[in-house]
């Protein structure tokens, strides 16, 4: 995976494990993960299926995008494909706040979630350096470790993410006074809209690629911030207004790709769109407002067994089956999830202890 966009996209996921990992914080069975909750305004919890679903169908996309582009397809068909999953990372970030700031004394018990996150971080670290090592050597993969690049980025590139979620839900615990302040609102909106603009001139060749991941950075755990705000408001009003905020959110994506297109840029480069944030929260609201037929159950239930671990092992199993000469884009989409899928249902019943580490139990 060469060049920007191949290590751009191979970014776009970690989210997905971030979330479930948020959701493992309270107190859970011994066996699987716990469903997605929320309180209403009675006071009851109640499950919410729709964000499950929805976390296994965002999963599989993030493994086309970490596949990169798609050159046996139109360039139009690529572009949109791309784009069309831009949410998916802060509908991670966002949910994962959510469901913290949804929690009775969220400061105290956001501790126990930065634990499991810091878990799944470095059994994942592990996994990604042993792959660096036999794909670089071991000097070189230490290298790669040690950098300062992996401050930001993660031994492997997708895991940015978790880095980015420890430092949000650390800085909720560690200042909850910051976090719930009314004007809490406008200094996260000023970071995601700083992140989302130097994102902007990095895909015009203008800012350099370790200040957009730390500008990156900043903004994913404002994103959870962001999530931990948004649990203030009733759910009710949350689920009325997704189409409004999935519809703006894509208008705004399409804008801000057609602006950097017009300055000269790549605007299939771009992965914190402001239209995407706010189609993230569009997503996270469309979840809220799903109903639970027995379908949604059913993919509500893959989602908490299988997404973590999807997003976690595919880039593993992307590597692997380009090693083996499978080189059609698609191709390596599909079999990517189908196989990664595949094992972890054969951990879930034949290494349940070990899919228990890798899900951060």
């Amino acid at each position: 995976m060469g060049g920007r966009t191949a290590s751009a996209s191979a970014e776009t996921g970690s989210a997905a494990s971030a979330a479930s990992a948020v959701a493992m914080a309270a107190p859970a069975p011994a066996v699987g993960v716990p469903a997605a909750s929320a309180t209403t305004s009675g006071g009851a919890a109640r499950r919410l299926p729709g964000i499950d679903a929805l976390r296994i169908f965002g999963a599989v996309l993030v493994v086309g995008l970490h596949v990169g582009r798609f050159p046996e397809w139109p360039v139009p068909a690529m572009e949109l494909t791309m784009a069309a999953g831009r949410w998916v990372v802060p509908f991670f970030f966002v949910v994962m706040g959510f469901f913290l700031g949804q929690r009775p004394n969220w400061a105290a018990s956001a501790l126990g979630s930065a634990g499991r996150l810091l878990q799944i971080t470095l059994v994942c670290a592990l996994l990604y350096a042993l792959l660096h090592a036999v794909q670089l050597g071991p000097k070189a993969a230490l290298e790669r470790i040690l950098s300062q690049d992996a401050i930001v980025r993660g031994v492997w590139g997708h895991l940015w993410f978790m880095h980015a979620a420890l430092a949000g839900v650390l800085l909720a615990a560690a200042r909850p006074d910051w976090c719930m302040a009314r004007g809490a609102w406008w200094g996260i909106a000023a970071v995601i809209l700083l992140a989302s603009v130097i994102d902007s001139l990095c895909a015009m060749g203008r800012v350099s690629w370790p200040t957009m991941f730390a500008s990156r950075f900043l903004g994913g755990a404002a994103m959870v911030w962001l999530g931990i705000k948004l649990a203030s408001v009733p759910v009710r009003t949350l689920a009325r207004w997704w189409p409004v905020l999935l519809v703006g959110g894509a208008l705004l994506l399409v804008a801000q790709g057609m602006a950097v297109r017009w300055k000269g840029g790549q605007a299939i480069e771009l992965q914190l769109h402001v239209g995407a944030v706010l189609m993230g929260v569009g997503a996270m609201a469309l979840g809220l407002w799903l109903p639970a037929t027995p379908m949604m159950e059913r993919l509500a239930d893959w989602g908490r067994r299988y997404a973590l671990g999807l997003y976690l092992l595919h880039p593993m199993m992307i590597e692997m089956l380009r090693s083996v000469g499978l080189r059609r884009s698609d191709g390596l989409w599909l079999c990517a999830a189908g196989l990664t899928l595949l094992l972890l249902w054969a951990a879930e019943h034949w290494f349940p202890r070990g899919k228990a580490v890798l899900d951060g139990r």
